[in-house]
């Protein structure tokens, strides 16, 4: 009888969560911060087209708590492979498009071709810096490359306080 209740109190939480809408709001609606286009200081891989992608909820979940919600995205297919994606997002080419790499871009293997990678980069403005990670994955069956472009705002004093930490550690 206990596991019977406990089962039913389980099922009259989940629907009174789904008909709220709480774990939307909870977990970031996946279509939360989409912008329309890519932003014009970010050098467009030809063939790309705008789609409608989720990000996964674990990565949301991560990039929202991370970023406190604060972050713009929009997501792209593009024919061809995932190591083609990344090799486009060069260091030289991002410093020409005036992004400074913080890691370049990090594949998912040592071994190429890779069939992922996640790149990120920043960009001075003003009293802010700007923090860009795009995210490459290679779709096998439908033989593209899903690549999703994060962006978001580096306040002056968080960037203090990360080198600070940083030379702390050394």
């Amino acid at each position: 009888m206990k596991s019977k209740m406990a089962v039913l109190m389980c099922l009259i939480a989940l629907l009174m969560c789904q008909s709220c809408r709480m774990l939307d709001v909870l977990a970031g609606n996946q279509k939360a911060g989409t912008v329309d286009r890519l932003w014009s200081d970010v050098p467009p891989v030809q063939g790309a087209e705008k789609a409608d992608l989720a990000i996964p909820l674990a990565a949301r979940l991560i990039v929202r708590t991370l970023m406190q919600g604060k972050v713009n995205f929009i997501a792209f297919t593009a024919p061809g492979h995932a190591q083609e994606v990344q090799d486009f997002y060069s260091d030289e080419r991002m410093k020409a498009a005036g992004w400074t790499p913080t890691n370049g871009c990090v594949a998912d293997t040592d071994t190429k071709p890779s069939q992922g990678a996640v790149c990120t980069f920043i960009r001075p403005n003003d009293e802010n810096q700007n923090g860009l990670i795009i995210v490459i994955a290679e779709d096998a069956e439908k033989k593209q490359t899903q690549i999703f472009y994060l962006r978001f705002d580096v306040a002056s004093d968080e960037i203090k306080k990360g080198k600070a930490a940083g030379s702390e550690q050394r």
